[in-house]
């Protein structure tokens, strides 16, 4: 009797062990082993399998996800892309995953279809509907690249400076610090350029991005008129900027101009 209850014990807990089986979870195990190979065609027939065949599972969208990133990044398919991308935000609006859908969908339409209008919309979607989105940084950062192709040069100064204020410590608030500088230098800001260049000449931490600092630097003063403050900036770069002789010929133009105002 004792054997035969075990084993009655035992069937019960395999029985029960394949009724909690997540046949999506498997297969999407299954697929992160195949991609994690370089074996994308298996990869993408099963993340494609699980949003096909498991709609409800927690794994759909982290599947589309993984079918638009497959499709765009690996495929170069892009309209394949947007449609996984598109599916998951409409079919699964709440996910986790949702945000990070939409950041790929504006890169795809800025980077790909040089569409910045579209990228925008989509980005300020995410600070709108997913304040608390992880990926903020690089969503500020790609938004201020799309308002500067678009030619809103106060709403890409708007975004850098949200960017730099918020995240300093991200890698994207570094980046977006030099684009801030030069956009506004290309706007001809230049006490605001001025200001940014500074900055990055006292965060600066290597020898090439002092040079830099000191080049816009110099360009900024230059603009407002600061013709002896411009002569210091670049007379610092000499023996160290790419180009000694252009150096040199900005200084002597400079020192000319203040001789014969």
């Amino acid at each position: 009797m004792a054997g035969a209850w075990r084993i009655g014990l035992l069937c019960g807990a395999l029985l029960l062990a394949a009724a909690c089986a997540d046949p999506a979870r498997e297969r999407f195990e299954r697929a992160e082993r195949e991609f994690l190979s370089q074996k994308m065609e298996a990869a993408l027939a099963g993340y494609r399998h699980i949003a096909r065949d498991h709609p409800q599972s927690r794994y759909a969208p982290a599947a589309l996800l993984r079918q638009g990133d497959l499709y765009g990044g690996y495929y170069r398919n892009f309209p394949a892309a947007l449609e996984a991308y598109e599916s998951l935000v409409y079919n699964y609006p709440r996910a986790s995953e949702a945000p990070r859908a939409l950041l790929r969908t504006a890169e795809i339409h800025l980077l790909q279809y040089l569409d910045p209008s579209s990228a925008a919309k989509e980005l300020e979607r995410i600070r709108k509907e997913f304040p608390r989105f992880e990926g903020e940084d690089e969503t500020l950062f790609l938004l201020a690249r799309a308002y500067g192709a678009a030619g809103e040069d106060e709403r890409q100064a708007a975004a850098l400076a949200e960017l730099t204020e918020r995240f300093p410590k991200s890698a994207r608030a570094a980046e977006g610090r030099w684009m801030l500088a030069y956009a506004l230098l290309g706007q001809r800001r230049y006490a605001d350029a001025d200001r940014e260049f500074r900055k990055l000449l006292y965060l600066a931490a290597d020898r090439e991005s002092k040079r830099q600092a000191r080049w816009g630097m110099a360009q900024s003063l230059e603009g407002m008129g600061d013709f002896q403050g411009a002569i210091a900036q670049y007379e610092a770069l000499r023996g160290e900027w790419g180009d000694p002789a252009y150096v040199e010929e900005k200084i002597g133009r400079l020192k000319s101009r203040l001789r014969n105002p």
